[in-house]
């Protein structure tokens, strides 16, 4: 569910007694020194015993907490092997309702067990991690990553081929020879002649290719990540505006680590 989606419909929730609505935000980031020796289970634990703790005056509501204990902590403890840095749950027993949701940025851990789901902690973090499209540019070669509260959600490659005059995909590792066609490997200075020759055309179709993918992903930030003389060019034929441009060359590094590198 894309997040504009899940704000509205938990925007929108509100339960009455004895249903009410857990919410978990459980910090599990392994780079904080204070989560070397997994701490998250000691707080996933005591997070819940606080509650039903609570809630010893009110059975009919620690039955239903009780309930969803066992699905969150498994939930939890099956991901284990690869862990996140965050986890953050909204579930409710009698409305059926269950999010979990797996992040690469940490969170303060904390349980809610209230009529609401509690949401600041999520609008926080959408606020500093949002929608994001990380476009990497290198010459007639294109890397497009989309990402969210520091996830790679989608990643798309594309070179601009001089043989079909288009745009073409491409999956698996980059050939540096790939889109010389017939030229191949005897006719590199008339490639890269051609390449400078059709590169203002290549960046006005990959512009407008850009700004529906930017509306149809419903980005809330785009960078561009390459020579900023050619982003500069990318930019000004695109209508979704730019909200920074990074000079460096990043097409060919591993797509999570781009990411970290970017948005952590």
């Amino acid at each position: 569910m894309s997040f504009p989606k899940l704000m509205n419909m938990l925007e929108n929730l509100h339960l009455h007694t004895p249903d009410k609505m857990l919410t978990v935000y459980l910090n599990t980031d392994r780079s904080d020194p204070d989560q070397q020796g997994g701490e998250w289970k000691i707080a996933l634990k005591n997070g819940f015993n606080r509650l039903e703790e609570y809630l010893e005056s009110a059975p009919e509501e620690q039955e239903r907490l009780k309930d969803l204990r066992p699905k969150v902590e498994e939930y939890v403890h099956s991901k284990e092997r690869e862990l996140p840095r965050s986890f953050i749950f909204f579930a409710s027993r009698d409305s059926g309702i269950w999010e979990a949701l797996e992040l690469q940025v940490p969170v303060e851990t904390n349980f809610y067990w209230e009529e609401d789901p509690m949401l600041d902690g999520l609008k926080e973090l959408h606020e500093s991690h949002p929608h994001t499209g990380l476009i990497l540019i290198q010459q007639n070669q294109v890397k497009i990553l989309t990402s969210a509260f520091g996830n790679l959600l989608s990643n798309e490659s594309m070179e601009f081929d001089l043989d079909t005059d288009d745009w073409r995909k491409y999956e698996g590792p980059h050939h540096a020879d790939a889109s010389m066609g017939s030229s191949k490997s005897n006719q590199k200075e008339e490639f890269e002649n051609r390449v400078k020759a059709n590169q203002q055309r290549w960046w006005k179709s990959l512009a407008s290719m850009l700004d529906k993918k930017a509306a149809d992903e419903k980005w809330d930030r785009i960078i561009l990540v390459g020579n900023k003389e050619e982003a500069a060019v990318l930019e000004e034929n695109m209508n979704k505006e730019v909200h920074e441009t990074i000079g460096k060359n990043l097409l060919n590094e591993n797509e999570h680590h781009v990411i970290e590198k970017i948005l952590a």
